[in-house]
């Protein structure tokens, strides 16, 4: 039997869309603490909040998608989306992360260190998922990758004997 690659891949995305709307949520929630009012903290609550949503939507949609065709995600282009998003995820989160170990330390506190570890964990899932579409993508696929990959198809092929 082999490695149910298309679940694991569906499961990844749907957590990771599950955690980025959830950092999405409670930064829009910190917006009116006083900390983020009084300018305190600005520069890394706005990053996070201007890139977030647009990874989120893209990967929302994915996942709707992904219902109705199955090998929606699973090709190059999922593969660059997942690593830069896994990346801009991180960057932000560690960001808001950093910037909050001097907290002002009000009732927002709990949510600023939350939804910072929602976004670093959701760029880490984008980061597996992109490893687990560059392993266990489909053949069809590796044509679209770079001439590198296609030498490797080609070798694959030969040692199949098709």
């Amino acid at each position: 039997m082999s490695f149910p690659f298309r679940m694991v891949n569906f499961v990844l995305q749907l957590l990771t869309a599950v955690l980025e709307v959830l950092a999405l949520l409670l930064v829009i929630r910190i917006l009116s603490s006083h900390c983020v009012r009084g300018q305190e903290y600005g520069i890394s609550v706005w990053m996070f909040l201007f890139l977030l949503p647009a990874i989120a939507f893209q990967n929302v949609v994915l996942v709707l998608l992904r219902l109705c065709c199955p090998t929606v995600g699973l090709d190059p282009i999922a593969m660059t989306f997942n690593c830069a998003s896994g990346l801009i995820c991180i960057g932000t989160g560690s960001t808001l992360l950093v910037a909050m170990i001097d907290h002002c330390g009000n009732e927002f506190e709990v949510m600023f260190y939350v939804s910072s570890a929602f976004g670093i964990l959701a760029g880490v899932l984008h980061l597996v998922n992109a490893c687990v579409c560059n392993v266990y993508i489909p053949l069809g696929e590796w044509s679209f990758l770079k001439p590198s990959k296609r030498a490797r198809k080609k070798a694959f092929k030969k040692r199949r004997g098709t």
